[in-house]
C-alpha cells in the first residue's frame, strides 16, 4: 500500500510528528508520493507486458490448484521453446492485468517513455536511492525474474525502498550497505514450474562475482562475492522447527539458501516497492509493520554485534514512529502477530522494545 493523505491529513501528520522534537521523519510533498504510487502502479502492470516483450504468441491461463487460482502465460518464446511462466494468484489486481492484457500484449513506446520520465522526476527528489553499484545488481537479478518468482529483498536497501514506499524521510535510510540480501521460500513445481538462475544474472555483470567459501560445504552457492569492492548477495529462506542443519534449496532460484529464524514472519504478506538508481525498479519488500516488529526480534540475537543491534533499533524506531501516525492498526496487527506466535517470540519483541526505549526514549 501506498499511503498518499490529504492536506488535512498532512498537517496532523506533522503536528504528531513534532511531538517527537525536530528530527522526527516527516511526509515527502504529496506530488512526490503521487508520482511514485502512478510509476509502482504502471511498473506492476507492465510487469506481464514486459515478459512479452520476447513472446510472439503468448495466451494468459488460470489453473486450479488445491483450493487456489493461479494465472500463467503460455505460449513460445523468440528461441522456439514453448513455455509456461507463472504470473501470481488469481487476484483483483491479477484481474486488471488479464483485462488489459487481452487488449494489448505490448504497452507503446509513448507510454514507457513517460513512466520512465516520470521515474527520471523521482530521482531528482529526495527519495533513497540506490549507489550505483546497488542499482547494477539488482537490476540484473530483477531482469531475470527473480521477484515475479517469490523473491524478497530484505535487509537496509529493502528499508530504503520501505521509506520511499511510505513517502517520508527518515534518517536511518541514509545508511550504506555492502550487500543485497534475497529471501524466499521454494514453491511446488504444480504452482511454479519456472526457474530463474541469479548465479548467470551475476556473472553477466561481469563483476567477479563467484560462490563465497562456506563453513558448511552444502550453502556453496548461498552467498556471492565480488572481486570489485567485496559486494555481496546473500540468499536467505525461514528456518522453521528445529535447525537440522540440512541443505535448504530454493528450487525455483536454483541455489542453496541460508535458513534464519523469524524469516517467515518478516516475508509474509510482502508488498510492491520501487528501488530507484538510474531507472525505477519494481521490487518487493516487507510489509513496513512487520519490517519494524521483525526488527526488535533480531537486535536480540545480535547480542555480541552491538553496532548491528542498534542499527536495528533505530530502523524499528523510525518506522514505528511513522506507522504510529499513518498506519497504527496496522502496527498494532503486526505486533499481535508476532507476539502469538510464542512464549519466545513475545519475550523477544517485548525486550527489544525496552531496549528501544531506553536508547531513544518513549514513542508517544
Amino acid at each position: 500500500m501506498v499511503f498518499v493523505l490529504d492536506s488535512g491529513s498532512f498537517r496532523s501528520y506533522h503536528a504528531n510528528m513534532d511531538q517527537h522534537g525536530k528530527n522526527a521523519p516527516s511526509l515527502f510533498p504529496l506530488q512526490v508520493r503521487t508520482a511514485y504510487a502512478q510509476v509502482l502502479e504502471r511498473l506492476q502492470d507492465l510487469e506481464t507486458g514486459n515478459l512479452s516483450d520476447a513472446m510472439s504468441s503468448f495466451s494468459l491461463l488460470v489453473k486450479e490448484i488445491g483450493a487456489r487460482k493461479y494465472v500463467y502465460a503460455q505460449g513460445r518464446t523468440s528461441d522456439g521453446i514453448n513455455r509456461q511462466i507463472y504470473l501470481g494468484p488469481l487476484d483483483e489486481r491479477m484481474r486488471g492485468v488479464m483485462e488489459r492484457f487481452h487488449r494489448s500484449k505490448n504497452e507503446t513506446a509513448a507510454q514507457r517513455e513517460d513512466i520512465d520520465a516520470t521515474a527520471m522526476m523521482l530521482r531528482g527528489t529526495e527519495l533513497p536511492r540506490l549507489d550505483p553499484v546497488e542499482w547494477r545488481v539488482l537490476a540484473a537479478l530483477a531482469a531475470d525474474g527473480i521477484f515475479r518468482v517469490g523473491g524478497v529483498l530484505v535487509g537496509t536497501v529493502a528499508y530504503r525502498c520501505i521509506a520511499g514506499l511510505l513517502g517520508v524521510k527518515l534518517a536511518s535510510a541514509s545508511a550504506l550497505t555492502a550487500d543485497l540480501d534475497i529471501a524466499g521460500q521454494t514453491l511446488p513445481i504444480a504452482v511454479m514450474p519456472e526457474v530463474v538462475r541469479p548465479e548467470t544474472a551475476l556473472g553477466r555483470l561481469e563483476m567477479g562475482f563467484s560462490p563465497m567459501a562456506e563453513a558448511d560445504p552444502a550453502l556453496r552457492g548461498s552467498r556471492f562475492q565480488s572481486r570489485r569492492g567485496e559486494f555481496k548477495v546473500e540468499f536467505l529462506t525461514p528456518l522453521i522447527g528445529r535447525d537440522t542443519g540440512r541443505r535448504v534449496l530454493l528450487r525455483q532460484f536454483d541455489v542453496p539458501a541460508i535458513p534464519l529464524r523469524f524469516l517467515d514472519y518478516l516475508i509474509e504478506g510482502h508488498q510492491p516497492a520501487l528501488a530507484l538508481g538510474r531507472k525505477a525498479l519494481l521490487v518487493r519488500v516487507p510489509a513496513p509493520a512487520r519490517f519494524a516488529v521483525h526488527k526488535l526480534i533480531v537486535s536480540q540475537e545480535r547480542r555480541g554485534v552491538p553496532l548491528k543491534s542498534q542499527k536495528d533499533l533505530e530502523q524499528s524506531y523510525d518506522l514505528q514512529r511513522t506507522l504510529a501516525a499513518l498506519d497504527p492498526e496496522g502496527l498494532e496487527e503486526a505486533f499481535k502477530e508476532a507476539r502469538n506466535r510464542g512464549p519466545g517470540w513475545a519475550r523477544r519483541v517485548n525486550a527489544g522494545m525496552r531496549v528501544l526505549t531506553r536508547i531513544f526514549g518513549p514513542l508517544h
